[in-house]
């Protein structure tokens, strides 16, 4: 597993591209492609399943790099077998972005998946207690809900990280 350098706490969401986003987070006229670039702009990290990563070509792994502001980080499915040659160059593409690559059959403890109805102090308490180990966490949300994402970034903030 690799952690994010520098850094002690990433909000994301599972993906980007969330259709009810468009008119609520993303502006209605915003071309998909532009998506990510501004995700990155507010959220500090994305999970993608390994079938989401996998399949793209390496032309359009770059382009999310190039979109993507260097404190922005990927949080990556692994596969449920051995890394392919073309999954390690996809990797190595990746690598400016990739905050950690997650075992697809062992939870991880540095995700800490936000619950439907968080209970935000002790998510608090969570992040600062990893905080003082130096240890690295990622607040993820399964789900496409935007309030309770944009409340862990206000959280981060408060908390100062």
């Amino acid at each position: 597993m690799m952690q994010i350098p520098n850094s002690l706490c990433a909000v994301g969401a599972h993906g980007w591209d969330h259709a009810d986003w468009v008119g609520a987070f993303y502006p209605d006229d915003m071309p998909a492609a532009w998506r990510l670039g501004y995700y990155s702009h507010t959220f500090t990290c994305c999970y993608l399943d390994y079938a989401d990563w996998a399949q793209q070509d390496e032309a359009t792994l770059a382009q999310w790099v190039e979109d993507t502001l260097p404190r922005f980080r990927l949080v990556l499915q692994a596969p449920a077998v051995a890394l392919s040659a073309q999954d390690t160059a996809r990797l190595a593409i990746l690598a400016p972005r990739l905050g950690l690559l997650v075992d697809a059959t062992q939870p991880s403890a540095q995700i800490l998946w936000l619950a439907d109805e968080p209970d935000w102090r002790q998510l608090a308490a969570q992040l600062q207690a990893r905080a003082a180990q130096g240890l690295t966490s990622y607040v993820l949300s399964r789900e496409s809900r935007l309030s309770p994402l944009q409340q862990a970034v206000t959280l981060l903030d408060v908390l100062g990280y």
